[in-house]
């Protein structure tokens, strides 16, 4: 048998190319806390996945994270929450022209959610008439599930924002209150009716997948934090696409400004992080170390 002589420039490409895809790989690993450094920064920056809300008693908020953001000078969530972003939130959660799903459902699928709203969620058919039915589809199915847990919940943007005020830590966004509600209106209002005929059929399963959610989140694993987001709006490409996918894309110049700065912390949703296009990948592809910290 003849001796294979490999030489030693390909020996180090080979060597080079192996270690370029291992690493690369870092945002990949189940944590919800990451420290981002390199590329030329002075100090570290910090990205946390969050929850929008979550049962008090599954609430993660460790002294690690607390003492990295007064580390911080910049705290970051995705659109600054201010008096404005609450108003237009509000507007962008209600149908415009005072329509009601009335308009939208046939008779028998907005009886059946009347009856859920009265039977599972202890709300009254003129209170739900009043106000519930005047909600957008793809907010009345969020909006149901906090209502179902029927216990406490905790807000991490409220808390995270109140601690960086009482440590004189700037609050930024990653975009205006505008930009959150486009990319929300590019989901069809079709598609949107789709996914809450979906949880009315379907809502003890929803309640469990965002048990899963909540259970992903607990054991770092953002991947299946956001396979289990996406089962109400029954995984919509669009959705993905608009909602999570572009506005990622968007972020990252804003990170980069923010964390070229001074040292930031970043509080971002966390189906935002996973994956090929999630922000960890992204930030990774432009340079920066991610390293995942134990909680």
């Amino acid at each position: 048998m003849h001796k294979v002589i490999v030489p030693r420039h390909l020996l180090l490409l080979i060597l080079f190319s192996t270690v370029s895809v291992t690493y690369g790989q870092e945002y990949n690993k189940n944590a919800i806390f990451w420290e981002v450094s390199g590329n030329g920064l002075k100090s570290p920056s910090y990205v946390m996945a969050i929850l929008k809300f979550i049962p008090e008693p599954d609430y993660i908020l460790p002294e690690i994270a607390i003492d990295k953001l007064k580390e911080c000078r910049i705290l970051s969530t995705e659109t600054l929450l201010d008096h404005h972003t609450k108003h237009e939130l509000n507007k962008a959660a209600h149908l415009e022209h005072h329509e009601s799903l009335k308009d939208y459902l046939s008779k028998e699928d907005f009886r059946a959610l009347e009856d859920l709203f009265k039977e599972r969620l202890g709300i009254g058919r003129l209170k739900f008439e009043m106000v519930y039915s005047k909600f957008k589809p793809v907010m009345l199915s969020t909006t149901m599930t906090r209502l179902a847990l029927q216990e406490n919940v905790k807000f991490y943007e409220l808390d995270l924002i109140n601690m960086a005020n009482e440590n004189g830590i700037i609050t930024m966004g990653l975009e205006t209150v505008e930009r959150e509600v486009e990319a929300l209106e590019k989901f069809a209002i079709e598609d949107q009716i789709n996914s809450l005929k979906h949880t009315i059929n379907n809502f003890d399963q929803q309640i469990a997948d965002y048990k899963e959610v909540v259970k992903a989140y607990s054991e770092g694993d953002l991947h299946k934090t956001l396979e289990y987001t996406l089962h109400p709006v029954e995984d919509n490409r669009m959705f993905k696409t608009y909602f999570i996918e572009k506005r990622n894309e968007e972020w990252i110049p804003k990170m980069v400004g923010y964390m070229k700065q001074a040292p930031t912390f970043f509080a971002i949703g966390a189906s935002h992080l996973a994956d090929e296009k999630g922000l960890l990948s992204l930030l990774e592809k432009q340079g920066y170390t991610l390293k995942p910290l134990k909680l």
